[in-house]
């Protein structure tokens, strides 16, 4: 009696066991929640977030991530920076690898973005965003989380090149690279064209210029030369 009393208790353990682990496997990855700054926010007191991707490709429906690089600064000093090198299991055409040297054999024994997406939204957790560009970097990201089944991020984006277009609109390109021979960027130990590099060019020029336009300079003039707030899958 009390040997099958023991068994049905290690069973009925091995099956709470089982199911704990299945619930912790099915659990979906969340997007943190995003609160956007005032207005009137000192741009010092907000957590800004710079980020770039690489890519197979231009077609966000066909082609798929291959770095995603991310520099985290607050009141002008970086608090941190991530790359994350993503095996796209496909191919890398050579006109694509030609600008940004990034190889199958760099990507080949990487996580895919399921895996690293997590990681992604948690450097990015409470933070505004930056990106160059930014349109191209929020559809692939919300292409790649869609496949994945994954929900997208909730932080607001801000793309560097609109704001750079509204500052310098005489200027005749605003590529990072001319945004780094504008403002006399030091690219020693840096590389051009890879995701945390770029980054860092593109926060080094916004600095730069909000030092330049105020002492104490507040969101709102950073959003009104940004034109609008841009957002993850369309919303």
């Amino acid at each position: 009696m009390k040997r099958t009393m023991s068994l049905q208790i290690a069973a009925v353990c091995s099956l709470f066991v089982m199911l704990s682990a299945v619930a912790a496997d099915s659990n979906p990855v969340a997007a943190p929640p995003f609160r956007m700054p005032t207005g009137g926010t000192r741009m010092k007191n907000i957590t800004f977030v710079i980020f770039d991707t690489e890519t197979t490709g231009f077609s966000p429906a066909k082609d798929r991530l291959l770095e995603i690089g991310a520099v985290k600064v607050r009141n002008g000093k970086k608090l941190d920076e991530k790359t994350w090198l993503i095996n796209p299991h496909r191919y890398i055409p050579w006109y694509v690898e030609k600008v940004h040297h990034i190889t199958s054999e760099m990507v080949k024994d990487r996580p895919s973005f399921a895996e690293v997406y997590p990681e992604f939204l948690e450097f990015i957790d409470g933070a505004m965003l930056i990106a160059h560009n930014a349109p191209f970097d929020i559809r692939f990201i919300t292409a790649e989380a869609q496949r994945a089944e994954l929900p997208a991020p909730k932080n607001a984006v801000l793309d560097s090149l609109t704001l750079f277009r509204n500052w310098y609109p005489d200027m005749r390109s605003h590529t990072v690279q001319d945004l780094v021979d504008h403002f006399d960027i030091s690219t020693k130990g840096l590389q051009a064209h890879r995701a945390t590099d770029d980054s860092l060019f593109v926060y080094f020029a916004i600095q730069k210029e909000m030092k330049r336009r105020s002492e104490e300079p507040r969101f709102s003039e950073l959003l009104k030369s940004a034109g609008t707030a841009l957002r993850f899958g369309g919303k």
